[in-house]
């Protein structure tokens, strides 16, 4: 059996059939097209997942670190739990939610801020 294709029946076959020898254009295109698709995707991925760390930016260094630790736990572990979580923490003022434990004002150092004295008072009454 003869399985060479004459030009008569390789002019009857669609455009991205290739010839004996020739180079198949249509492979190319759909494999520059799958590498960008597979590069744009990525891409794309990267940029949610530093989602969180751009929100962060400006905060607390604390904040920041921890927000950081969990987009990467995120992204190595594939869990999306820890994403959500440092979406939340960047999300809310940790400073405004956990005060931070610094010593209280004296009594007559917040009334001197107030612009009252205490001894004042005493005498007034």
């Amino acid at each position: 059996m003869d399985t060479h294709l004459t030009a008569e029946a390789m002019s009857h076959m669609p455009f991205w059939v290739t010839g004996p020898h020739q180079t198949d254009g249509f492979m190319w295109v759909v494999g520059f097209v799958l590498v960008g698709a597979l590069v744009g995707f990525g891409a794309l991925y990267f940029t949610i997942q530093s989602i969180p760390d751009r929100m962060a930016t400006g905060m607390h260094k604390v904040q920041i670190q921890l927000v950081s630790v969990l987009g990467l736990i995120s992204l190595f572990t594939m869990n999306n739990a820890f994403w959500i979580a440092a979406i939340l923490i960047a999300a809310v003022p940790l400073h405004e939610v956990f005060p931070s434990a610094r010593p209280k004002e004296t009594l007559p150092d917040a009334a001197d801020k107030d612009g009252l004295n205490i001894a004042e008072e005493v005498a007034d009454a």
